[in-house]
């Protein structure tokens, strides 16, 4: 058995101390970066300003010897070049926030991605928008950034985020591509809430599939991977529009689920305001009035002023709870995880087996990898616990003693 020392720990402590701080350091450089393509970019501009007869030649000019300084691809260059532009002169809150440290460059680039909404570029919608995303990327992981910049971009400038998800709608398109060895690729796009239910009810025949194999002995040679069999069940109901050889269930016996927000006003038709796909972003209010008519449940959710989840009118029996807990955290409660509530697992807090409650204050969502890091049968080198605080608020303590606070995400668009 191995002996944790006095020396080990403040060894551990001290390297992830520098991990943070050479982190710092690198969104640091990068703001550098940044700013100096954006200034030499600038004196292009002066010499040849967009739509001059020699604009083009100037940047294609300037991008190749980027290209060649940093040993990088011409296509590569010019979007790191068009980028730092963006963010140094549109989003100069953002960029200070990098420069010192405070966000990565990953969150910088969620952050100015999620303001393609913003069409208008008003110095006071940029304004409000930066600040407001700012406060969510300091706390939060790229990822996570992204979906709730997204919403607020859409509670700042409704009428334009909705005006680009229809307009988006008419590129949908199949398209097929060849690939080596006799394999080819699908690449199908369409409304986002479809598509999430699409694979969720291909992920759960899949699952059906994989739980009917024998416990032991062979599985009827079937030794295909979960996403083997995704793919499989998708090409045969697309092929077949029935699920026959490659489940072995009536496809009627699979439900795809997605969770959905909208309010209560946009649902009665009252007004036209954003729905949201939970954990994914904005969802066009006519999308959802007919699945709201045809679904046998809906949950009703109270917001507090910060639009945080307070209560729902089912509070019990457990069933509700979970329907509560699912609607409430949305992903993982680990911090930076987007594996969403429906793919997780009910954890409580305090474990059950050591007195903990099943009471909602004790009770949140996990995905697999992330509950195993506090299981008990862990040593105490590698276990993490996990404190559920007032509103939801879940405190994850490292086995170094570090903690890690994670929030229940925000619905920023019904506030």
């Amino acid at each position: 058995m191995a002996f944790i020392t006095e020396d080990r720990t403040a060894r551990e402590d001290a390297l992830l101390e520098s991990f943070e701080s050479v982190n710092a350091q690198i969104a640091s450089l990068e703001a550098e970066r940044a700013r100096l393509l954006a200034e030499r970019f600038d004196m292009l501009l002066d010499e040849d300003p967009f739509g001059s007869a020699h604009h083009d030649i100037s940047l294609r000019s300037l991008v190749a010897e980027l290209a060649a300084v940093s040993h990088l691809s011409t296509g590569t260059a010019n979007a790191m070049l068009h980028r730092a532009h963006t963010l140094t002169r549109e989003f100069p809150l953002v960029w200070r926030a990098l420069r010192d440290g405070a966000i990565t460059s990953r969150h910088a680039d969620a952050i100015v991605k999620g303001a393609s909404a913003l069409s208008a570029r008003s110095d006071v919608e940029v304004t409000e928008y930066q600040g407001r995303a700012l406060e969510v990327a300091v706390s939060e992981s790229p990822g996570r950034t992204l979906v709730l910049v997204k919403a607020i971009a859409a509670s700042i400038a409704p009428a334009t985020v909705a005006q680009r998800h229809r307009a988006a709608l008419s590129s949908r398109q199949a398209r097929t591509y060849p690939l080596d060895d006799g394999v080819g690729q699908l690449v199908l796009s369409g409304p986002e809430y479809i598509i999430q239910a699409a694979y969720d009810r291909a992920t759960e025949t899949a699952k059906q599939i994989i739980a009917q194999r024998p416990a032991v002995g062979p599985a009827e040679n079937d030794d295909r991977t979960l996403d083997q069999i995704r793919a499989d069940v998708m090409l045969e109901l697309l092929v077949a529009s029935e699920l026959g050889s490659a489940t072995g269930t009536p496809a009627e016996a699979i439900r795809a689920t997605i969770q959905v927000t909208i309010a209560a006003t946009t649902l009665a038709g009252d007004d036209d305001k954003m729905a949201h796909l939970d954990g994914f972003g904005p969802m066009l209010p006519e999308h959802v009035r007919p699945l709201a008519a045809r679904t046998p449940l809906w949950t009703r959710l109270f917001l507090d002023p910060a639009g945080m989840l307070t209560i729902t009118d089912t509070y019990t029996p457990s069933a509700s709870m979970k329907r509560y807990l699912r609607a409430r955290d949305q992903r993982c409660r680990f911090p930076g995880c987007q594996r969403a509530a429906r793919r997780c697992q009910i954890d409580h807090n305090h474990d059950h087996a050591k007195g903990g409650a099943t009471e909602l204050c004790n009770l949140c969502c996990f995905c697999v990898n992330h509950h195993t890091l506090k299981h008990p049968d862990l040593p105490d080198r590698h276990r993490w616990s996990v404190t559920q605080l007032p509103d939801g608020v879940i405190a994850w303590t490292s086995p170094t003693g570090r903690t890690y606070i994670d929030e229940p995400p925000p619905r920023v668009m019904f506030t």
